[in-house]
């Protein structure tokens, strides 16, 4: 449907928005763990609700978002329900891709990982809140391999999930440079035996010929000596003498610069001998009898510590199976669990250490785990049990240093560091049981009413003298739980210089109270039900 102009997915209830009550946070030191004063935050309680109440303090710091929502798939699995209605599911994503646009750096990156069931509905909805134009690729993700039980019903068998990539500006957007690990490249078959010498008089021949000169032996036995073991070891010789395996290559005239064509040109000419011709800060060209020299030296990168033949990022991702996770992490998550080593790429394609992450769809707590291991600041919000179950053991082992599992290898992790536990604080406002009005939450500390207030506010939370908190630095608030009077009123007043301006809460109050216009003065509960919708109200 089309409205002002513009293509739209609508669904049943699309303009139904509630006015989000922003929760505060509260810690429960006795789950916290490791570095008290860690930044790091484990959040159990509603998503949607959660991401509100880190608007605040987070709108546009967090560099990079990882999501796995359900699938809606229409199926109930161990730990959460995978079936909401279809309308249901858009207004669910919708209302926290709204938030986590907001939460997101102007140069960040968001990951979204689902299956086929939702893709096209998702991508048009994420397209709509992120822009189109800040769409990065849709990467496949294969997740299983053709074996097992589904491999024998007729039909295609379902191997790959999808991952949407969005970032919050394309402009602005800096990506790091990945690579991935691939088998050898075997066009690269010559072996330059004179490497040491003048490269004018350079002499080639076979890399198998080479090798099997190191080994000792004919080449014609290289199969029946090494076995199924000779690809490893011929690898092996390969990466260890990269910059002498080469590969020669045609290469045309207009394929270089015209410095380079008279080198290519002189290649023809004396066939037996090879030019260079220098590149300012890239590699040199090498040409002989008309082709040009390829190292594999170019094709040799250290990943996870190691030299391998490594490839660019593509938007295929095969290498990272999600089969035999198990118990990574030491928790038990199945049809949820999604491995670290997927993460650990999200993570470094998009975040340096120090870089703050946020997932709020955590499941078992893969997210927070990784971006631990590597170094990250992180968020991770959790509804369901396996808050508890799942997260907090999981994370307290990485904490210690007892999570051998994953990329805890791959990236050095020893342990260190901390997390503090929080959780989503009960609606401020609740029903009177007695006369069926809102009033104030009495589980609600004095403490935690200040804070709640100046959250509803837009006020930061930081008590200094009668003020609690602050919007700006010559804007204040003051929250009276006894009764304001007068000379209450004119000694906060007093406090004020005459460019500052005060807001004050008040349950109670005299009948006639004078001021001047830098003070403004609202009423506990009556002004908080207007800013929001309470969830007892609703």
């Amino acid at each position: 449907m089309a409205r002002k102009g513009k293509l739209e997915l609508t669904w049943v209830n699309k303009d139904v928005r509630p006015r989000l009550e922003p929760r505060i946070l509260v810690e429960d030191k006795g789950e916290s763990w490791g570095d008290p004063h860690s930044g790091n935050m484990l959040i159990h309680g509603d998503n949607l609700l959660a991401l509100k109440a880190l608007e605040q303090d987070f709108a546009g710091e967090i560099k990079c978002i990882y999501i796995d929502p359900p699938f809606n798939t229409k199926q109930a699995f161990e730990h959460y329900d995978d079936g909401l209605e279809h309308s249901i599911w858009l207004t669910l994503m919708r209302d926290r891709l709204e938030l986590l646009h907001s939460l997101l750096h102007d140069s960040g990156t968001l990951f979204i990982h689902i299956d086929d069931n939702e893709l096209a509905y998702l991508t048009v909805l994420a397209d709509d809140i992120f822009i189109r134009k800040n769409r990065v690729a849709i990467c496949t993700f294969k997740q299983s391999s053709t074996s097992g039980p589904k491999a024998i019903n007729p039909g295609m068998v379902t191997t790959s999930n999808f991952i949407l990539v969005y970032a919050k500006d394309k402009s602005r957007w800096q990506p790091q440079k990945v690579f991935v690990p691939t088998k050898r490249d075997d066009r690269y078959n010559s072996y330059i035996t004179n490497y040491s010498e003048d490269y004018a008089h350079w002499k080639f021949e076979t890399l198998r010929s080479v090798f099997a000169a190191a080994q000792g032996i004919p080449v014609n036995r290289l199969r029946r000596e090494f076995g199924d073991g000779l690809e490893e070891r011929l690898e092996s010789f390969v990466l260890e003498n990269a910059e002498r395996v080469i590969r020669l290559a045609r290469v045309a005239p207009e394929d270089v610069n015209a410095d380079a064509r008279v080198f290519l040109e002189h290649s023809y000419q004396e066939p037996d001998k090879v030019f260079k011709a220098s590149r300012e800060g890239r590699d040199d060209y090498y040409f002989v009898n008309g082709q040009q020299l390829l190292f594999y030296s170019s094709k040799v990168k250290e990943i996870d510590g190691k030299l391998v033949t490594g490839q660019a990022l593509s938007t295929i991702w095969d290498d990272l199976l999600s089969n035999n996770l198990h118990n990574e992490g030491g928790v038990n998550f199945p049809k949820g669990k999604k491995p670290e080593m997927l993460i650990k790429r999200v993570l470094e394609l998009s975040t340096k250490p120090g870089d703050w992450v946020l997932d709020s769809f955590a499941g078992s707590g893969t997210t927070a785990a990784v971006a631990h291991k590597m170094r990250r600041n992180w968020i991770t919000v959790e509804m369901g049990e396996q808050a508890h179950t799942h997260c907090l053991p999981r994370l307290k082992r990485v904490v210690e240093g007892n999570d051998p599992s994953g990329v805890t290898t791959a990236v050095q992790w020893q342990g260190g560091g901390g997390f503090r536990f929080y959780r989503l604080a009960e609606t401020l406002l609740v029903k009177d049981p007695d006369f069926g009005t809102l009033d104030t939450n009495p589980r609600y500390t004095r403490e935690m009413l200040y804070e709640a207030i100046c959250k509803i506010e837009n006020f930061r939370y930081e008590p200094r003298g009668l003020w609690h908190g602050h919007s700006s630095e010559k804007r204040f608030i003051h929250i009276a739980l006894e009764m304001l009077n007068q000379p209450a009123l004119d000694r906060l007043e007093k406090e004020l210089r005459l460019d500052e301006s005060l807001l004050i809460y008040y349950k109670k109050r005299a009948s006639i109270l004078n001021h001047s216009d830098r003070v403004e003065l609202k009423r506990i509960p009556r002004d908080l039900q207007i800013k929001c919708d309470f969830e007892a109200a609703i």
